[in-house]
């Protein structure tokens, strides 16, 4: 009886177990314009395995996922952390002028980018129209390593 209790034991508590970045994700989602700018949602994981919804424009529509190259997700959180990307106020619109002083171009898509990590998670919300630096330069350089031009921009 003393086996079965403490093999009971164990196997609860190794229910509750998780690896330690089982919840790290990093997720992209890019917003519609008045043209043909790629509407879509993509989601990493620190594997370099992606998940990606092309709702429009965007090279291949509807579900896909597949694997990134060796080390994307570690450049894009390195990016993120030395962007000091849980410091960006989470509304970089033209709905916060102290952020984004006008007058914002119009006809933008949004961005937002979600880094969910062991210390938590934050979302930045970026129409694209505000001029922000920081949010262009991480823009780009997460489309690079995750392969924007190859997995969502149509060909």
């Amino acid at each position: 009886m003393r086996a079965f209790i403490t093999a009971i034991a164990l196997l609860a508590l190794a229910s509750c177990a998780t690896t330690s970045n089982s919840t790290d994700s990093i997720e992209i989602s890019e917003g519609a314009c008045y043209g043909t700018c790629p509407i879509y949602e993509l989601s990493v994981s620190p594997d370099d395995h992606y998940q990606l919804n092309g709702e429009r424009f965007t090279r291949i529509n509807g579900y896909s996922e597949g694997d990134l190259s060796p080390g994307s997700f570690a450049q894009m959180a390195d990016m993120l952390d030395n962007a000091d990307f849980f410091s960006i106020p989470e509304d970089v619109t033209y709905n916060n002028p102290a952020i984004c002083p006008g007058p914002p171009l119009s006809d933008m898509p949004s961005i937002t980018i979600t880094w969910t990590t062991r210390r938590g998670s934050h979302t930045v919300i970026w129409y694209q129209g505000c001029s922000n630096a920081t949010m262009r330069d991480l823009r780009d350089g997460l489309r690079d390593a995750f392969g924007y031009e190859r997995i969502v921009r149509p060909g």
